[in-house]
């Protein structure tokens, strides 16, 4: 009986501790195109919690940062877990599927749990934004001296829960970062994995 009781408590204040995570915004519908060329929207989606972040394929520094951050949570966070990984290109003008893809080759991306995706700036910019909270801004190339600095976007994971709400936000500079999102990405998870 005692192990019943340790188990509800523990289910209980899993529970607890997920409806203490704020909904910090509802995600809109969307209509993008993965790294494969296929369309993808927020039921592409459903069900799974989602680590998204923001990059942009000729970056040299902070985005490879938050790529190598998010292989790292790849391989850390088991193939049959309910989450996936989602990159949104701050640069959709030239970062088309097939340039998704080579970034995402380089870095060793599993395409059926990590999406790559781009499409009309304007739908972009609207789900990174208004849904994930993250900044984007398009700096004037001719004021440009280096690629890093065609564009200005957080550096930070979103979570979102399988019902397509941003629940949290970590920063990429935080020193335990990849514990960090493993832990909320469990707590959001409505199939708790290990």
């Amino acid at each position: 009986m005692a192990m019943v009781i340790v188990v509800f408590n523990f289910t209980r204040s899993q529970s607890d501790q997920t409806s203490r995570l704020p909904v910090i915004s509802e995600i809109g519908e969307f209509n993008l195109t993965n790294q494969f060329g296929l369309r993808v929207g927020k039921e592409s989606f459903s069900g799974y919690v989602l680590i998204v972040d923001v990059i942009f394929t000729r970056c040299p520094g902070q985005c490879h940062r938050l790529s190598q951050q998010m292989v790292e949570l790849q391989r850390r966070i088991p193939p049959g877990a309910p989450v996936r990984f989602v990159s949104l290109t701050a640069d959709p003008g030239h970062d088309s599927p097939e340039v998704l893809k080579k970034y995402g080759d380089r870095y060793g991306v599993d395409g059926a749990r990590w999406s790559l995706l781009t499409g009309g700036k304007a739908d972009l910019y609207r789900l990174a934004m208004d849904g994930m909270k993250f900044s984007v801004t398009e700096n004037d190339p001719k004021r440009v001296t280096t690629l890093e600095d065609l564009f200005i976007h957080s550096a930070s994971f979103a979570l979102v829960d399988g019902s397509g709400r941003l629940r949290a936000m970590v920063q990429a500079e935080e020193s335990n970062v990849i514990e960090e999102v493993i832990r909320l990405s469990r707590l959001l998870s409505e199939r708790k994995y290990q």
